[in-house]
């Protein structure tokens, strides 16, 4: 039961029915369990050697939580061991280490905090500057939109004074062949036309 249970949390072990087989030892296993083994040993090194998953438990009891039911053989053992705590001291930072990089020094601080109060009086004043180039950019937008109603008007006007005035002068061509109308009015007519 122990090796079954060992075979499964580490996936390796060798079973009794494996020694009746004639494997002795464990790469003779993955030999046959995998026709590749000798290419993947060849590339990553002896596989018996490599650390299986193991949990560690913070108050540095057993590997397996006290189960005493598991059988360790004495070399994994000890490369489980050496590597879980190799692992576990470069996950965590050492506590009682009092070296002075942790700490930053505080004029360090100070070039970081005028920088940033010099860039926000930048952005102000880039800001500012936009706002002032905007109203600019609006300022002429509205006078040339200004000079364009300015210039419809003054065309409208001169269209309107020309239809006006070929009125008139139609009006007075058409009284002066049909002889209607006043003589006074007539000559106040083609001054106004002259003008």
């Amino acid at each position: 039961m122990a090796a079954k249970r060992f075979e499964n949390l580490m996936g390796a072990g060798i079973m009794e029915e494996d020694e009746s087989k004639g494997i002795k030892s464990m790469s003779e296993k993955l030999e046959r369990m995998c026709p590749c083994y000798a290419e993947i040993d060849v590339i990553f090194g002896h596989k018996p050697n490599v650390t299986p998953i193991a949990s560690y438990d913070s108050q540095e009891k057993d590997i397996f939580n006290g189960d005493d039911d598991v059988v360790l053989l004495d070399k994994q053992s000890k490369s489980i061991m050496h590597s879980t705590q190799k692992h576990n001291q470069a996950l965590t930072p050492n506590l009682n280490d009092k070296s002075g990089s942790r700490k930053r020094p505080m004029d360090m601080f100070a070039p970081t905090y005028a920088n940033l109060l010099e860039s926000r009086q930048k952005a102000c004043e880039t800001n500012e500057n936009a706002c002032l180039e905007w109203e600019r950019e609006r300022w002429n937008e509205d006078k040339a939109s200004n000079m364009e109603k300015q210039w419809f008007e003054e065309v409208k006007l001169q269209k309107q004074m020309e239809f006006e005035e070929k009125q008139h002068t139609n009006k007075y061509e058409f009284e002066k062949k049909s002889g209607i109308g006043n003589v006074n009015l007539r000559k106040s007519n083609a001054r106004w036309i002259s003008l």
